[in-house]
C-alpha cells in the first residue's frame, strides 16, 4: 500500500472512531475512494481520496458520478468536504463541494477548527502491512459496538419482526412434532392452522385465513421467508412504526389467503409469504414516492427483487393469488401511511379501494357452493388425527360439515364414507 493510501486509511478510521461518521457502501461504482456521512456534521458528506482532483475536472471525475448517485438518498443536498492525500492537490471551494489538501505536517488550520485531533493523524509508518491490520481491527470494533448499541435502543431493535418470527419458528416445531404423531405433514398442517378450503367453506374457519401466515412445513420453506422476513423488516419496522407494521403484515396475510379462497381450487396454503408481499407492497411505495428510485443501485436492486418474486410466484404449487392479494393489500396500505405529500390525495382512495377489494372477497366467499376437488383422503385424516389428540367434540363437528357440504354440492353419503376410511375399511386414497 503506498503512502498515500495509508494517509487514506488513517483519515478513515479518525473520523469513524471519533466523529461517528459511518462508511457509506459504494459496491458497485467505479472508485477507490473512501465515503462517510454523518448527518449531525457540518460536513455531512466526505471523500478521503488520493486522486488529484482539480476545480475543473471534479464533477466529471469518478468522484462526480459517484457524489451524483448519493445525492438521491438526501433530502436536500449536503455540504461535501475532500479530504485529498495527494501531493499535488489544490484547496478550492464550489457551492457544496469543498476539498482540502491533507499530508504529514500539513493541515490546514481549517481542518483543526472542525476536526480537533486530526493535525496528528497522517503519519508515515515503517510496517505498512501492520499499520494496515491495527486499523482495520479499529474500525471493526467501533463498527460492531455502534450496532450492538443500535439495536439496543428503543424504536431501533425490531421488536415485532423477532416477535413475529419466533412465532413462525415455534410454530414449526409444533407442526413437526404433531407431523411424527399423524405420520403427514400437509394434515398435520391443517391442524396447526393452515389455509385448506374444505375447513374455511364447509366448516367456517375463517380464522385460518389469517393463522396460515405462521405455518411453514419444511426447513426450506421457513428459511427463505424468515430471511426476506428480517431484510424487510429491519429497514421497515422502523420506518412505519411496529403498530402499522404489524397491521400491514396481518392484513397482508389475510387479504392474501381471501383471494385465495375466492378464486383458487381446494388447496391447502401456508407460510408468510402474502405478508411479506404485503411489506414489499409498502416497499414499492415508499421507493417511488420518497424519490430512492433515482438511484440506479437501488432501483436495480428493486427490479432484479421484484422479477425474483414474479417468477417464484409462477411456480408450480406456490400461490400466486396469495401473493399478489398481500401485494395489493400492502400498495395500499403504504400510500394510506405515506408521509409524503404526493400521496396525500390517494390516501382516502387508496383505503377506499382496499376495503372495497376485501367487502368484494367477502361477499364472493359466501356465494361459494361447491369446494372442488374434494380431497376424502385428507378429510378422513384430519378428523382421524383430532380424535387421536382427544379432541372429539371437534372431529364429530368436522364430520358433519364435510358431510353437509358435499351434501350442498349434491353428493350424499359421505360421512359414511370418511367413517369406514377411519375405521379401515378401505385405504386413505382420495375421492
Amino acid at each position: 500500500m503506498a503512502e498515500k493510501q495509508i494517509y487514506g486509511l488513517q483519515l478513515l478510521t479518525f473520523l469513524v472512531n471519533k466523529y461517528d461518521y459511518q462508511i457509506v457502501n459504494i459496491k458497485g461504482l467505479s472508485t477507490q475512494d473512501y465515503w462517510l456521512v454523518n448527518l449531525k456534521n457540518p460536513y455531512s458528506l466526505i471523500c478521503i481520496t488520493q486522486d488529484p482532483y482539480t476545480r475543473d475536472n471534479i464533477m466529471g471525475s469518478s468522484f462526480g458520478a459517484v457524489y451524483r448517485a448519493l445525492l438521491t438518498t438526501f433530502t436536500k443536498s449536503p455540504q461535501c468536504l475532500i479530504l485529498n492525500t495527494h501531493p499535488t492537490s489544490e484547496n478550492f471551494s464550489l457551492e457544496k463541494i469543498t476539498q482540502i489538501r491533507i499530508l504529514e505536517n500539513q493541515v490546514d488550520p481549517s481542518l483543526i477548527q472542525i476536526f480537533p485531533g486530526i493535525e496528528s493523524v497522517v503519519r508515515t509508518v515503517n510496517n505498512v502491512a501492520a499499520e494496515q491490520r491495527k486499523l482495520g481491527k479499529v474500525i471493526q470494533q467501533k463498527m460492531r459496538s455502534e450496532f450492538i448499541s443500535q439495536m439496543k435502543k428503543e424504536g431501533t431493535y425490531p421488536k415485532m419482526t423477532m416477535i413475529i418470527a419466533g412465532i413462525c419458528i415455534a410454530m414449526f416445531v409444533v407442526q413437526f412434532l404433531v407431523t411424527l404423531l399423524v405420520k403427514d405433514s400437509v394434515t398435520s398442517a391443517i391442524l396447526c392452522g393452515a389455509y385448506y378450503k374444505m375447513n374455511v367453506v364447509g366448516a367456517y374457519e375463517y380464522w385460518r385465513l389469517l393463522t396460515a401466515g405462521f405455518v411453514h412445513v419444511d426447513l426450506w420453506h421457513i428459511m427463505m421467508n424468515m430471511f426476506a422476513f428480517f431484510s424487510l423488516g429491519m429497514t421497515l419496522e422502523k420506518k412505519m412504526g411496529r403498530k402499522h407494521y404489524l397491521i400491514t403484515l396481518l392484513a397482508s396475510i389475510v387479504v392474501g389467503n381471501l383471494f385465495v379462497l375466492v378464486g383458487d381450487q381446494n388447496i391447502v396454503s401456508l407460510g408468510l409469504s402474502g405478508g411479506l408481499f404485503g411489506l414489499l407492497g409498502v416497499y414499492t411505495v415508499m421507493l417511488f414516492s420518497e424519490g430512492y428510485y433515482r438511484n440506479p443501485r437501488i432501483l436495480s436492486n428493486f427490479l432484479t427483487m421484484m422479477m425474483m418474486n414474479f417468477l417464484i410466484s409462477m411456480m408450480p404449487g406456490i400461490s400466486f393469488l396469495g401473493h399478489a392479494g398481500g401485494f395489493v393489500c400492502g400498495l395500499a396500505l403504504g400510500v394510506y401511511y405515506s408521509e409524503s405529500k404526493k400521496l396525500e390525495s390517494l390516501k382516502k382512495h387508496a383505503l377506499l379501494a382496499l376495503g372495497s377489494i376485501v367487502i368484494g372477497c367477502l361477499i364472493s366467499s359466501q356465494l361459494i357452493i361447491r369446494v372442488m376437488p374434494v380431497y376424502g383422503g385428507t378429510d378422513a385424516r384430519i378428523v382421524k388425527s383430532v380424535k387421536q389428540f382427544h379432541l372429539n367434540a371437534y372431529g364429530d363437528y368436522l364430520l358433519d360439515r364435510y358431510d353437509a357440504q358435499l351434501e350442498r354440492q349434491g353428493e350424499e353419503g359421505y360421512k359414511e364414507y370418511l367413517t369406514l376410511i377411519m375405521g379401515g375399511g378401505t385405504d386413505y386414497e382420495e375421492k
